[in-house]
């Protein structure tokens, strides 16, 4: 039986981390999303004339972050697959009961996880953000759920 050399064993393993980490170039991934506005003029007239146009809520708070928890997965989804291993993910939410448990989540999948409310965002809105620092890169949202 031959016997490999320890190089052949360490190219090896460095082949296949570089094809585990293949999909993962992205540095920083950020999630302002929310529900679109209806288009009812045309694309143009909505994003162009008025490109700062506020999010459609509905004024039902518990709807609102129901919505925004849907769209940080997602994007929490997004940033598993492509993030790199230090990269960082930003993403705005409504405050609620849900919350929490995807800031566990992000705690388990980065090293530093902050949750911030701009000074620009008025008092009694719910708005706020997730700014989570520097992917631990063997966590994946998979590893988290359990799937």
């Amino acid at each position: 039986m031959e016997k490999q050399a320890s190089h052949d064993i360490e190219a090896a393993e460095e082949a296949a981390a570089a094809h585990e980490d293949a999909g993962r170039m992205v540095d920083v991934v950020i999630s302002d999303m929310s529900e679109p506005w209806p288009q009812t003029t045309g694309f143009s007239s909505n994003t162009l004339s008025n490109p700062h146009r506020l999010m459609n809520t509905s004024g039902i708070n518990f709807r609102d972050h129901a919505g925004s928890m849907d769209l940080c997965h997602a994007a929490l989804t997004f940033a598993s697959d492509t993030l790199k291993a230090g990269g960082h993910f930003v993403c705005k939410f409504y405050q609620g009961a849900e919350d929490k448990a995807l800031q566990k989540k992000l705690q388990k999948m980065f090293v530093k996880v902050h949750r911030e409310k701009p000074e620009s965002s008025r008092s009694d809105s719910k708005e706020a953000y997730f700014v989570a620092l520097s992917r631990k890169g063997d966590v994946t949202l998979a590893n988290i759920e359990g799937s």
